[in-house]
């Protein structure tokens, strides 16, 4: 009898077994749906069309390579390229040669006012990216207020048109909007390095530069990396930067990549410059990290101590430190002299960008509050910007949980891969997307706008929530488990309670980043514009002061998300 009912149990135990494997398994659905659906089919679609032909714009489904051979006997194809990849590196760089000793400085040497140092340099980075180079069109261009200010000092004697429109141009201003990028990285990762460890390179007779060189630097080298790799990605997918400022000169690939998807219309080409902006992006990145990559482990999330703890005692040493505060300053000024431009002339009574102000007046904000379309389009940027927060914040905290507390196979590459929009050019994103949301035949306007912001906007929640996971005590979850509790009930009674300050903190974040999206939003919005690719459209086809006073409310709500969003980020106490 034994051995007759022996194998019932063992396939009723089997049976067992494959549901509660399968039940495991179904939570990952959703991650899983996103990966393919988000992820993998945008890049492989990119993949294949780029394979395929074009006539009149109109695909063949016939498979060639004439688009490569195309793109690799094309001498104008690679001076962009060249052009594109040299001036966003050459950007990052000196944008990090400025930041580093900003986040230094602040980290280090600075005894008070850490947090305004930092909120200062934050403020800027989630000012809509227009206002920021709207702003260096204003100052640089020929009726502009350099021209100007050279003009009255007497160092030219007109007006000079070689300020704007050119690779310069582009490059100054691709090294203004990186500084913030290479600051908020290095400092974190400046920040976390313990005092003990310049303490103890001291006590071994290491001088101040000497302790730099071998304990602070090569801590802060992968921080530094981040960063420079966040301004590179960012100047390499921008189109409207070198659009807005560089004209004709100042032309780079990731215009020309546009321009195929929409004036020309041949998909196929585009797509495969676009693979080729991407994996030249990838080979850098790749040579960038392996460089940056220090060995060991730096355990702790923070223990930074003061640098400079003893008052100064003789006068040169006062002057010296005076002297370094002036220095971290500069860059400030260098950060806040377009915004407070656009600013003052949002009030100028004049319709000409230029100095002495002929007034003060209200009107360009009243023109703004009558402008039927420019209110419409700013519904609906709040209207995106609300479904893009609720489903990222429903996805971006499951998966973060799943991926810290669930039995995910390859978890690491998962991570990498759901993360990988954030690390994609903007331009070729939104190539991807428009591929895949047409095979889909997804409406066009809102339901893609929407899906769209969503993959650069879930990760960066899912990302700020798995990073306060992993800095929670496991014990907490548990003993939630020991005490009978069903796991929903521990995610809803523990996990998320301590984490409800990151959530929101990366939500007011993430919604930041959907409000002021425009270089996928191009590719995305239709007839159906979000408000900054209906400025964007305006400034296009024509100037009107009141475009200043848009920046300003643009600029003032970002800020007040920027600091709400910085006091949840602080961490919790378990």
């Amino acid at each position: 009898m034994t051995d007759i009912a022996a194998p019932s149990n063992i396939d009723h135990a089997n049976r067992a077994g494959s549901s509660r494997g399968l039940l495991r398994f179904v939570p990952q659905l959703p991650l899983l749906a996103w990966l393919a659906i988000l992820v993998v089919l945008p890049n492989l679609l990119l993949l294949g069309v780029s394979f395929l032909r074009s006539n009149n714009g109109v695909i063949i489904y016939e498979l060639t390579l004439e688009n490569y051979v195309r793109a690799w006997q094309s001498s104008g194809v690679w001076v962009l390229l060249g052009r594109t990849l040299m001036t966003a590196a050459l950007s990052a760089l000196i944008a990090a040669a400025i930041a580093y000793p900003m986040a230094y400085y602040a980290a280090r040497v600075l005894q008070k006012g850490r947090f305004v140092a930092l909120i200062l340099v934050i403020i800027p980075l989630w000012i809509s990216l227009l206002m920021r180079v709207f702003a260096w069109r204003v100052i640089l261009g020929e009726n502009g207020v350099l021209n100007a200010f050279l003009l009255r000092m007497g160092i030219i004697s007109e007006p000079s048109d070689a300020l704007l429109y050119n690779s310069f141009a582009v490059f100054l201003t691709f090294v203004y909007v990186s500084i913030p990028f290479i600051f908020v990285a290095v400092y974190a990762a400046i920040e976390r390095i313990p005092q003990s460890l310049v303490d103890a390179a001291s006590d071994c007779g290491a001088n101040g530069m000497r302790a730099f060189a071998t304990v602070i630097w090569p801590l802060s080298l992968s921080g530094m990396a981040i960063g420079v790799a966040l301004a590179f990605l960012m100047a390499v997918g921008d189109y409207v930067t070198p659009s807005m400022v560089g004209g004709l000169n100042g032309t780079m690939l990731g215009m020309v990549i546009a321009s195929q998807f929409g004036i020309v219309g041949n998909w196929p080409y585009g797509a495969t410059l676009a693979l080729i902006l991407l994996i030249s992006v990838a080979v850098i990145l790749s040579i960038l990290f392996r460089f940056a990559r220090v060995p060991g482990v730096l355990v702790g999330e923070g223990g930074s101590g003061v640098a400079l703890r003893n008052p100064p005692k003789t006068t040169s040493e006062r002057l010296r430190r005076v002297a370094a505060f002036a220095l971290f300053c500069l860059p400030y000024l260098f950060l806040y002299a377009p915004l407070i431009i656009i600013a003052i002339f949002s009030f100028n009574d004049s319709t000409v960008q230029i100095f002495p102000l002929t007034g003060f007046t209200f009107k360009w904000y009243r023109e703004v509050l009558d402008n039927a379309a420019l209110l419409a389009a700013l519904n609906r940027s709040l209207y995106v910007g609300l479904l893009v927060l609720l489903i990222s914040i429903v996805a971006g905290t499951g998966f973060a949980i799943l991926l810290a507390y669930g039995k995910v196979v390859g978890s690491r590459i998962t991570e990498q891969l759901l993360t990988l929009p954030v690390a994609i050019p903007g331009v070729v994103l939104g190539i991807t997307l428009v591929l895949t949301f047409q095979l889909l035949s997804l409406p066009t306007g809102i339901p893609r706008i929407v899906l769209g912001h969503c993959t650069f906007v879930m990760p960066v929640i899912m990302l700020t929530v798995l990073s306060r996971l992993r800095r929670l005590d496991p014990a907490l979850v548990e003993a939630s488990s020991d005490l009978g509790a069903r796991y929903s009930s521990t995610i809803w009674n523990v996990i998320l309670p301590l984490v409800r300050g990151s959530i929101i903190g990366g939500a007011l974040l993430g919604f930041t980043l959907s409000v002021d999206e425009v270089v996928v939003s191009l590719f995305l919005t239709g007839t159906q514009p979000t408000l900054p690719v209906w400025v964007w459209n305006q400034m296009r086809f024509g100037f009107t002061p009141s475009v200043n006073a848009i920046f300003v409310c643009i600029g003032v709500f970002s800020i007040v998300l920027t600091v709400v969003a910085r006091r949840f980020l602080q961490p919790e106490k378990n």
